[in-house]
């Protein structure tokens, strides 16, 4: 069952990404992760370089259209 997507999340998923030493770690967190994230955020993490803050502020933004949607 995925986890849920929290800013402490992404921050230990950033924190894995920067510690990985070689292709295999690196594809190790992908993997790790792949459920609870997704290609797309895990992509906008590492390959992307975004950052925690800009990741979220993303997510939340896309929350509140979404939320947005359902009220209409």
């Amino acid at each position: 069952m995925p986890q849920e997507l929290t800013k402490e999340l992404l921050e230990r998923v950033d924190a894995e990404f920067d510690a990985a030493q070689n292709a295999e770690e690196v594809r190790a967190v992908f993997k790790r992760y792949y459920s609870d994230l997704g290609w797309k955020r895990l992509c906008r993490l590492f390959v992307l370089q975004w950052g925690v803050d800009e990741l979220w502020h993303a997510e939340s933004q896309r929350a509140a259209k979404a939320s947005q949607r359902d009220d209409s």
